[in-house]
This record gives structure tokens, C-alpha cells and sequence, in this order.
């Protein structure tokens, strides 16, 4: 056999390469300003937006890492329901309740000879 041919025929190991960084931990706020960045972990910062000025504050919520996706869904329905569905309900309630017993008796006194 020929030198040349055994050099081929023996086992070729690939090539090592330099061990890759460790990639960079990819957040859902990764592309925030630092500003926002440190409002969206803030509790008492969500809170306050929350509270203040009601569903405008939900996107901080939702892109805060501290809360686990059942809490912000459940935050997000009471928020939803305090800020909606509650004033809508104490309208018809008002307008049902107090405001045609207002014109009722408006009526009765008109029929009586005269307004109150």
C-alpha cells in the first residue's frame, strides 16, 4: 500500500470550532426604552396607570414579565368590567329607578292642577 492511501483511508474529525456565545435572553420588553422597560417591571407603576386612567394601562400589564398570563387575563376582565360593563349598568339602573319615579310623580303633580 502506498503512503498517499493511507492518509485517505484513516478517519477524518470534523473540524472544532470556537465554542458560540450564549445568545442574549429575549424578553417581550427587550426593544423598550429603558423607561418604559423599568415602568413595565414596576407593580406599583402598572397599578397606578391601571387605576388612573383604567384599559389605557393594560398594554404596561401585559408586557410585564412579573405577572403569570391568568392574573393578567383576570386584571384585564375586572379592569374591562370597572371601567365598562359597571358605569353602563348603574345608568340603566338610574334611568329605570330613580329617574322615572322622578317623572311619575312630575306627571302625577301636572294631572293634581299643577308641578310641584
Amino acid at each position: 500500500m502506498n503512503d498517499e492511501t493511507e492518509l485517505l483511508d484513516k478517519p477524518q474529525l470534523p473540524a472544532v470550532a470556537p465554542e458560540a456565545p450564549v445568545p442574549a435572553e429575549r424578553t417581550i420588553d427587550a426593544g423598550l426604552p429603558p423607561s418604559i422597560r423599568s415602568a413595565v417591571r414596576s407593580h406599583t407603576i402598572i397599578w397606578i396607570v391601571i387605576l388612573s386612567i383604567g384599559p389605557l394601562g393594560l398594554p404596561l400589564l401585559w408586557l410585564s414579565p412579573k405577572y403569570s398570563a391568568w392574573s393578567k387575563v383576570l386584571i384585564s376582565l375586572a379592569t374591562v368590567f370597572f371601567t365598562v360593563i359597571l358605569p353602563v349598568a348603574v345608568t340603566i339602573y338610574c334611568g329605570e329607578f330613580l329617574v322615572h319615579e322622578l317623572l311619575d310623580a312630575l306627571e302625577e303633580a301636572n294631572r293634581a292642577g299643577g308641578a310641584i
